[in-house]
């Protein structure tokens, strides 16, 4: 009987007191921020938590950034930061797609440079604000690099295994961009310097192209290079030879921008693959090919994927599928004529390289890998424009016939498709 009137352990409290809420379906969304974050932290376990929360929903969010897999240590540092921004006038936690990013924030809040507490968010821009928040809290000087901040708020990944978070504390402590121990490439103060100059948006590998180019006065090619394989390819040993063919271009009189990603495109096969019953030719040069030369070349290899088993993969039979990445298509406009839909198997892409007249069945080996997956914008089922997104969810190009650009009304369909499916549009697209 004298068990009955014992305390009961605090953590056995909060167990009971976190039970009773999930029993009465309590409407957490009413209540104020500061309670919120009390109640995310009464949670035991993720089951439970989710199916009284929703995992999708912000606390769910929360719950699997802050808290899932941590220690007690940690967990009371994500509790310390969470709190402290919920007496900030922000509206960073009424987004679930920053879950992520502000998860970050808790792991590396007790090396901040300023309290939280000094911070106003001066615009509703939610993206704003949390760049702003990473500037305040780990920027010293403020003269971190506008790409490297703009990646917290990025669904982009592509940065080569950088660690972007460990990257900011570094710059942030005024350090220099080339003595980051985790450098996927070395730098010299030349290409550091430049690197720095790189638009906001970019990834590490489009910041490492922009000062390639910078480097040698070419940056008018930038948004060309970037649509490229040049653009996409990690960094190695073959950049010097795809810088040869941006000198190569560069030298020609009045040739179209537009052709540079076809021929490396051609380039690529006729060094790597092969083309027709040639075998691959690694050791492939421009040195004394002329610039009139290598466009018939290039162009003659698109009349070739055109053609029904011309092309290098005829063997490959026309019913060849892959799964595809997971990006929903998508369907509007009058009665639904306009459609944007993945292309999963190899005939669909010869047909569509047939009609715009551009050699995307090219990516079939890439589609199959999972490396990237091509989209074709449709009105009342003719296609229009091909999409190519990888699987950091980036529409990286979008070609239309002969390899023009996106036209206006192209592109509001495109972009209402982005939203939708939670895409990003390369900024040189």
């Amino acid at each position: 009987m004298a068990n009955r009137n014992k305390p009961i352990p605090a953590h056995l409290a909060s167990t009971q007191r976190a039970v009773a809420v999930l029993a009465g379906h309590v409407n957490w969304r009413k209540w104020s921020l500061v309670r919120q974050i009390e109640f995310l932290f009464l949670a035991e376990s993720a089951k439970d938590f989710y199916a009284q929360v929703g995992a999708d929903s912000m606390l769910g969010q929360l719950y699997a950034h802050c808290l899932n897999g941590r220690s007690k240590v940690e967990r009371q540092h994500s509790k310390t930061f969470l709190l402290a921004l919920a007496g900030q006038r922000s509206t960073l936690l009424t987004r679930p797609d920053l879950a992520a990013s502000l998860g970050i924030l808790c792991t590396h809040y007790r090396v901040r440079l300023r309290s939280l507490a000094d911070w106003t968010p001066h615009r509703k821009n939610v993206h704003f604000q949390l760049e702003s928040l990473v500037r305040h809290l780990f920027d010293q000087y403020g003269d971190i690099p506008a790409w490297v901040i703009g990646a917290w708020t990025a669904t982009r990944t592509a940065n080569l295994g950088l660690n972007l978070a460990e990257l900011t504390i570094h710059l942030g402590q005024g350090r220099s961009l080339r003595s980051f121990p985790s450098l996927p490439v070395p730098l010299t103060k030349r290409m550091e310097h430049e690197m720095r100059q790189a638009p906001a948006g970019c990834t590490f590998l489009e910041a490492y192209r922009y000062a390639q180019l910078a480097v040698r006065d070419a940056l008018d090619w930038f948004g060309v290079v970037l649509e490229s394989r040049l653009g996409r390819e990690v960094v190695g040993a073959d950049d010097d030879f795809w810088l040869g063919v941006v000198d190569f271009f560069r030298a020609a009189p009045m040739v179209d921008p537009r052709q540079f990603g076809p021929v490396c495109d051609w380039i690529h096969q006729k060094r790597s693959v092969g083309i027709g019953t040639e075998l691959p030719q690694p050791g492939f040069s421009l040195k004394g090919r002329t610039m009139a030369s290598v466009l018939a070349q290039t162009e003659a290899w698109h009349r070739s994927l055109a053609r029904l088993r011309s092309h290098t993969h005829s063997l490959l039979p026309f019913e060849t599928a892959w799964a595809g990445l997971e990006v929903p298509n998508f369907t509007g406009g009058d009665e639904g004529r306009v459609h944007i839909m993945q292309l999963t198997n190899f005939g669909q892409l010869v047909e569509e390289g047939r009609t715009l007249q551009h050699c995307v069945a090219s990516y079939v080996d890439s589609c199959r890998r999972g490396r990237c997956a091509i989209f074709s914008l449709r009105f009342d089922g003719r296609p229009a424009v091909t999409l190519e997104v990888t699987p950091e969810r980036i529409v990286v190009q979008a070609r239309g016939r002969h390899n023009r650009s996106m036209a206006a009304d192209e592109r509001f369909w495109v972009n209402r498709w982005l939203g939708e499916a939670r895409l990003t549009l390369a900024k040189h697209v």
